[in-house]
């Protein structure tokens, strides 16, 4: 088979049919296999996979015990063979019938990598086009042997993960190409109000975020990365950091000091390989991401400068 194309599953019966019938209208390509991982749901999914066949190869595979959707995602990819590895979640669907057609297409023209593509975000029916995003799975194909050839897998963080995964492959200088065509539909739904609204929320998220970073900097380490790449990396998750720490005001003791620890050891991190870092490269990274705030309609109130945000958190105790 060319491509592996795998969906973890918890609990997905009321989304599956439509993720699993964006797959059947695939066109102008024949030689895939679905892996459906059941992540311990409530139930079985014989009837998806009975139903299904009739239209590709379709295997359900039941995980022994609850392992998030990274440990989920990492049984589809030892079950594979494919020489491509799509991934899509049990709630999102393809754009269009030739998704997987121009995903193949791209990967196989210029040997890449990686091929991004576009994808919709759908959120309290509002689509928004996200385009050249480099760290969500959505709408990206993968060369399986790159995967293989540096040991990578997804660790067992129960958010964030694919971004720890994506970046530990940049890291490891994988050969990307942005494909300006849009293949993936993600539909962000479920208590999405209350996810939008629900500050808590959004901090107990960075808690993933400042985890899969640290994370994919360590593997990043240990694999002898390029030390440039590693600095720009780690100056990418302090800017990043920076307009959360604004937008989120991260003072109280209980819910900024643990996601701080996660950033202060990004910033160990940066101190160590900022020599590669110019002015410059601060500069446009500080304005990149705050017309990307102000594009998302966030108010700043820039109550500290970034050098004083990283004083801060140098600051920090161990």
């Amino acid at each position: 088979m060319n491509i592996d194309i795998i969906i973890p599953a918890y609990n997905a019966k009321d989304t599956l049919f439509k993720t699993l019938s964006s797959i059947a209208i695939q066109r102008d390509i024949d030689r895939f296999s679905v892996y459906l991982i059941n992540d311990c749901s409530d139930y079985q999914y014989d009837s998806f996979v009975h139903y299904f066949s009739q239209f590709y190869p379709i295997q359900e595979i039941v995980s022994s015990e609850n392992v998030g959707p990274g440990g989920a995602r990492n049984l589809g990819i030892n079950a594979g063979k494919g020489k491509y590895i799509v991934f899509i979640d049990s709630d999102d669907y393809f754009y269009s019938p030739f998704s997987l057609h121009n995903l193949f297409s791209k990967i196989e023209e210029g040997q890449f990598d990686i091929v991004i593509s576009n994808f919709i975000c759908e959120r309290d029916g509002i689509s928004a086009l996200k385009k050249k995003n480099p760290v969500w799975l959505h709408g990206k194909i993968y060369r399986r042997a790159f995967i293989e050839k540096h040991h990578v897998s997804f660790n067992l963080s129960r958010a964030n993960e694919d971004n720890g995964f994506n970046r530990l492959l940049l890291l490891l200088g994988a050969k990307i190409y942005y494909y300006d065509e849009t293949t993936y539909v993600y539909a962000e739904n479920e208590f999405s109000i209350t996810r939008k609204n629900n500050r808590q929320y959004r901090v107990s998220g960075l808690e993933g975020f400042t985890y899969n970073m640290n994370w994919a900097m360590q593997e990043a380490l240990e694999r002898n990365c390029s030390k440039i790449s590693i600095g720009k990396f780690s100056l990418s998750v302090l800017v990043t950091m920076y307009f959360y720490y604004l937008d989120l005001g991260l003072h109280s003791k209980t819910d900024g000091d643990h996601i701080l620890q996660w950033t202060k050891k990004c910033k160990d991190i940066f101190d160590l390989y900022g020599s590669f870092i110019t002015k410059e490269d601060i500069e446009n990274s500080l304005s990149l991401k705050e017309k990307e705030y102000l594009n998302e309609n966030k108010e700043l109130n820039k109550t500290i400068s970034f050098d004083e945000f990283l004083l801060r958190v140098g600051d920090i105790d161990d």
